[in-house]
């Protein structure tokens, strides 16, 4: 009888998971449908990197009344892709989590260097509603599908890094 009710709880908690999943996906899908075109044409530019300090940039190409629609992520390639420079389970927070696109396309976030320096950074423009997760496997998704930091990218790039984080 217990293990049943266990059994039941597990299956309870999968569908919730499943269902809050389901949310933040189809809503990034239909912002991505609805930017198709400005994506296509968007460009996410680091113009610096300043070790334990911050990372800067813009974007070139999406339309200023769509920057609330979408924010900057960062990962980092060690081993795997980590969220740089914070990653936050409950609320993730503008500024630690990710970068909000401001008013003339200039993002910025904090950094840190971790004990094992990064090779490659990841930035990428999501939509709002994306979760971040801790970590990713690699970069694209895998056959299309599973995971993959740049699964729900508007636009995106990747710089090779010097110890900077």
């Amino acid at each position: 009888m217990k293990r049943m009710f266990t059994a039941a709880l597990f299956v309870a908690a999968l569908f919730v998971s499943q269902a809050e999943a389901a949310s933040w996906q189809s809503e990034s899908r239909a912002i991505l449908r609805e930017n198709a075109y400005a994506c296509r044409n968007t460009d996410v530019v680091v113009d610096e990197i300043v070790k334990n300090e911050h990372i800067a940039g813009h974007i070139k190409g999406l339309p200023q009344d769509s920057y609330d629609k979408f924010k900057v992520v960062f990962y980092v390639k060690t081993d795997r892709w980590y969220a740089h420079p914070y990653y936050q389970t409950q609320n993730p927070q503008e500024g630690v989590a990710y970068a909000k696109i401001q008013r003339d396309g200039t993002f910025r976030i904090p950094t840190v260097r971790r004990k094992i320096p990064g090779s490659r950074l990841a930035v990428s423009v999501v939509p709002a509603p994306y979760v971040i997760r801790s970590r990713h496997y690699w970069l694209r998704p895998f056959l299309g599908l599973f995971s993959g930091v740049l699964k729900y990218s508007c636009s995106n790039t990747v710089y090779k890094l010097n110890g900077e984080i």
